[in-house]
């Protein structure tokens, strides 16, 4: 059993507090392909902060951490392949719309890339598969959107669905013509085109079948992660619970949260991370759960099954060698006393990361970060 939460977004106002300085690159040299994960791009006039996916899927490679990254600058914009397709023997991922609603949301504009380069996977337990590796996206497409971007007036929310509308189409089968030519080079067989061109067709007849399409698909995803254990999770007394959430602008996606936790009246959506041997998870993890609970603390009503509910979000980060309990936001003197108890088992940077956390804790509202022992 498993809780159906309906929630409704006003406006996301957010202050970052473990974001690292963002490398800059000028325009001229900008190549998507050579760049960091995230950083800034330096045009003529102004400037972006950028993050990259290496997929589409939003659960590979911490797509959700790197826009983390960016979130404390004014203008933003993220690159996301329409496809992957690794090859027959590998993953095949899509861009969903659940995702584009997400960047709608934080507004983010999209930049929508594809994968024109490749070379067959010759690792020893790889080299007897279909399975291409190191993808390379086309720079010219990138760069053009970028340029557009930079030059547009209007908001991301506006930009997303223009390019989605107009757009994605022909950007789909550039995608498909390409890994066609990548799978002659290479003698790799790729995902059946043939089913990929139905699924386009599908679209290219109404604008909302893409919308549908994706929706039903993400929603699925997210009922089938409720009954996923995931080991480097700590879970508790909660159940996990799906979200569908909207804003005023007409976005509708939905969500999942580790645990809802009914305290007295109140419903804490929580992400929990966990690390099995050391103070603190990784840093990874720790930006990933918060961009997640960006939207959750910026939530302006929830209801469950049709009332209204009070609620508050939390990040709950365990760890093996972590003595006691600290509630953030907490004042100066409790985290200098939950340091002090766990001297010794933690390093001068995940002390950093602990002071962060009480800011970033103090400075936005409805989030709750806790830290305690996994045993």
């Amino acid at each position: 059993m498993f809780l159906n939460f309906e929630g409704f977004i006003k406006d996301v106002q957010y202050k970052a507090f473990l974001t690292e300085e963002l490398p800059e690159y000028t325009f001229e040299e900008f190549n998507i392909n050579q760049v960091g994960t995230s950083g800034k791009i330096i045009l003529p006039n102004g400037e972006f902060a950028f993050s990259k996916w290496v997929s589409p899927k939003r659960t590979r490679s911490y797509p959700f951490e790197r826009l983390y990254n960016t979130f404390n600058s004014p203008a933003r914009l993220t690159v996301i392949p329409v496809l992957k397709d690794e090859g027959i023997d590998g993953d095949l991922d899509r861009i969903q719309y659940s995702t584009v609603s997400w960047m709608n949301l934080l507004n983010v504009y999209i930049v929508l890339a594809y994968y024109d380069k490749a070379v067959k996977n010759i690792r020893p337990l790889q080299l007897a598969r279909n399975k291409i590796t190191n993808q390379e996206f086309n720079v010219n497409s990138v760069n053009d959107q970028i340029l557009k971007i930079s030059q547009y007036k209007q908001s991301a929310l506006h930009w997303n669905r223009t390019l989605i509308e107009d757009n994605f189409v022909n950007i789909y089968k550039q995608a498909l013509d390409s890994y066609e030519n990548i799978s002659t080079l290479t003698n790799v067989r790729m995902h059946d085109k043939s089913v990929q061109e139905q699924y386009l067709a599908t679209i290219m007849r109404d604008f909302l079948n893409f919308k549908d399409i994706s929706l039903r698909g993400s929603k699925g995803a997210s009922l089938r992660e409720i009954h996923t254990s995931h080991g480097y999770e700590y879970l508790s007394d909660g159940m996990k619970a799906t979200f569908t959430i909207e804003n005023y602008l007409g976005g509708t996606y939905y969500l999942t949260a580790d645990e809802v936790i009914q305290e007295e009246n109140t419903y804490i959506i929580q992400e929990s991370k966990n690390s099995t041997k050391g103070f603190l998870p990784g840093l990874s993890d720790i930006k990933d759960g918060l961009f997640k609970l960006i939207l959750y603390s910026n939530l302006h009503t929830l209801s469950l099954d049709s009332k209204s509910v009070n609620f508050r979000s939390r990040l709950k980060l365990t760890g093996k060698k972590v003595k006691g309990f600290l509630s953030m936001p907490a004042s100066e003197e409790e985290v200098n006393r939950f340091l002090e108890e766990n001297k010794g088992s933690y390093s001068t940077r995940e002390a950093e990361i602990i002071y962060n956390l009480n800011l970033e804790s103090s400075n936005n509202q409805k989030l709750e970060i806790q830290v305690s022992s996994n045993k």
